[in-house]
């Protein structure tokens, strides 16, 4: 973003135009993410301007404005906002990154687990915008199944994964056993902040309803990536003391939704992955589909 549209935005949320911006890393979802001072203490300011975007960032908006104080678990606060045409912009407090997620502790995952129960266990919102979001209720998500069987097709993962790709039917009955939740939508290391030992749990741009298994398969799949020794079996059985459900329903969802988002998600970020990443991507289905079986 340029300076002088920074600053009208910054002006917009009633920050001096003269207030520094650093511009932070991150933003995936297409936003302008920018620490800020405001009252002598630290913000986070996250734009996002006319487009695609903004239908989520709007999303988020009315997060903060009408869900964050029901769900179970720590939201950054929303200090200030702004929604025109141009621009949505949300000003948030400040906290401190989490650990990456190679270096979290038995503890620290099990944890997250507990208040993933807690945030699943809510009732559902039934209005909208939070029951449009079709990606999380489509059970699988597939997207072409040739980008999925070019990429396995190349791999050690090439004859184990063919049934899936020829069936997918048995997936998708397995996610059906449990019921749709309300889900964070992006529940990955990075979008878990810290205030001192309280996790804050950040970016609900794609919350909505849908099916809980997946979104732990999404935080198992993008730890396992970035090399965290992840307590798969100690997390399942955390989330189940936590929430009134079976775990012999959740085990086979919660394998058929990793089975699923390794075979037909990952194929799409593959090219950006490292060899070792790579690799550890196909030791990972080749093993979940071990898992499948027995």
């Amino acid at each position: 973003m340029l300076d002088d549209e920074l600053v009208r935005v910054m002006r917009s949320v009633g920050l001096d135009g003269d207030v520094e911006a650093i511009n932070l890393s991150g933003g995936a979802s297409g936003s302008g993410v920018y620490r800020v001072q405001i009252d002598e203490d630290e913000a986070v300011l996250k734009v996002t301007t006319a487009g695609y975007g903004q239908k989520n960032a709007r999303r988020e908006l009315a997060f903060y404005r009408t869900l964050a104080d029901r769900v179970p678990v720590t939201t950054p606060r929303l200090l200030r906002s702004a929604d025109n045409e141009e621009f949505t912009a949300v000003l948030l407090s400040a906290h401190a990154s989490a650990l990456p997620a190679r270096d979290w502790g038995r503890a620290s995952w099990l944890e997250v687990t507990r208040q993933l129960a807690a945030l699943h266990s809510m009732p559902p919102p039934d209005e909208a915008p939070w029951i449009d979001q079709p990606w999380h209720r489509q059970v699988p998500y597939q997207p072409p199944t040739d980008l999925a069987e070019n990429y396995w097709s190349k791999t050690d993962a090439a004859d184990s994964v063919r049934p899936f790709l020829d069936a997918p039917d048995d997936l998708a009955k397995a996610l059906r056993a449990i019921p749709d939740s309300f889900l964070h939508g992006d529940c990955h290391v990075e979008n878990l902040l810290r205030d001192g030992p309280q996790i804050v749990w950040t970016d609900w741009q794609v919350a909505g309803v849908g099916c809980p298994a997946g979104e732990l398969a999404f935080l198992w799949s993008r730890a396992g990536v970035d090399g965290a020794d992840v307590p798969y079996d100690e997390m399942l059985r955390e989330y189940v003391t936590h929430r009134d459900i079976d775990l012999a329903l959740l085990r086979p969802a919660v394998v058929a939704a990793e089975i699923n988002l390794l075979l037909f998600a990952w194929p799409h970020f593959a090219p950006s992955c490292t060899p070792d990443e790579r690799d550890h991507l196909t030791r990972r289905l080749l093993q979940l589909i071990e898992d499948w079986h027995t």
